[in-house]
């Protein structure tokens, strides 16, 4: 068995304050490099494996502070067998080291498929030895992770029986991001002159900390060059690379799954609401049968970034949670609160 995942196996005990910190060491050639995970094993304390382990891609920037209490509290929703693990990106924290050279997109995404199949093939082989029906894995993505999770699934769901059995993408950026409304005003500080000499301009912003509303964690990418410079680079390669879609690769993730937990679900922004995400939400609504199939989710209300705020996280949890359990969960109408929490600054840009 992989010893790079032997930290699945901690149990949720007053030893371990949740999540538990943890990493995973790539070694794809192209990807290769530490990343920072967070891990919320399951609840009820048993030494076997998770019957469902979600394996949640961040957005960008992959800072795994902007997502604690949207991740503990679906954790708290989901049945006490289920765990979750969230990942990072390589570069993308101030815990573990980065590499000299930002990796692009395309080695970000190989980084995802290493550690799909290295999670896949660790629960089968531990399954096996407790004689346990084989674990489920799935896949949930906010913004460019739900785009690294649908190629993820492209990569590895290629025969039956398939190692990914769902993906839940969330305010999902899937195609023409260039062409959004922050990809058109953001455009300068993804390319040439700008972006080389941000990252070692952003200290000097630190007196101004004081003065706005900004989260703590967008203040630690802020004082990171380094990160910074990761981070710019992935924006860079997201404009360039995230175009067309694969309309029929989306319309296979819907009416054609067998089961009604499999295949894609996903949650949008109505209107235009999200300065992220142009035509490809509609078209990917479309594909996966609209709200009425029960995969999709369009809400008023929230925004791209939902997880700065605990009413949104909150919100966007619970329908995830009914989605995997859908016999087993019934969530209350989700709502956005009748007194709108204030965004802070920023809220509308990171993370991407």
């Amino acid at each position: 068995m992989d010893p790079r995942l032997a930290f699945l196996r901690l149990t949720a005990d007053i030893t371990f304050s949740l999540p538990i910190v943890c990493s995973f060491q790539n070694r794809t050639s192209g990807a290769v490099g530490q990343v920072e995970l967070n891990y919320w094993p399951p609840r009820n304390g048993a030494s076997k494996a998770p019957d469902h382990l979600l394996l949640f891609i961040l957005g960008n920037p992959g800072l795994l502070g902007y997502y604690p209490h949207f991740l503990s509290h679906l954790h708290s929703l989901l049945p006490p067998s289920h765990a979750i693990l969230a990942t990072s990106h390589i570069g993308h924290s101030t815990r573990v080291p980065g590499p000299t050279v930002p990796l692009s997109l395309s080695q970000q995404v190989a980084s995802k498929v290493e550690l799909v199949e290295a999670i896949r093939g660790y629960l089968d082989d531990w399954a096996l030895q407790e004689g346990q029906n084989k674990p489920k894995l799935g896949l949930m993505g906010h913004s460019v992770g739900a785009y690294m999770a649908c190629e993820v699934m492209k990569e590895l769901n290629t025969e039956k029986p398939r190692p990914v059995c769902a993906a839940y993408l969330l305010f999902p950026t899937l195609g023409w991001i260039a062409d959004t409304w922050n990809g058109w005003t953001l455009w300068p500080i993804f390319h040439r002159p700008v972006k080389p000499v941000l990252p070692y301009l952003s200290p000097l912003l630190r007196p101004l900390f004081s003065l706005v509303n900004l989260p703590e964690t967008s203040q630690s990418l802020l004082l990171s060059p380094a990160i910074l410079k990761d981070v710019l680079s992935l924006s860079s390669d997201e404009m360039r690379q995230i175009r067309e879609l694969d309309t029929e690769w989306f319309k296979a993730q819907g009416a054609d799954q067998a089961g009604e937990s499999e295949g894609l679900f996903g949650v949008w922004t109505k209107g235009n609401g999200d300065g992220w995400v142009g035509k490809d939400g509609p078209l990917v609504q479309e594909c996966l049968g609209g709200e009425i199939s029960g995969r999709v989710k369009v809400l008023d209300g929230v925004p791209h970034a939902f997880c700065l705020t605990r009413e949104h996280s909150e919100v966007v949890a619970e329908i995830v949670a009914g989605w995997i359990c859908p016999n087993g969960f019934r969530p209350k109408t989700p709502s956005v609160p009748v007194e709108q929490p204030h965004h802070p600054l920023g809220s509308n840009i990171v993370p991407m």
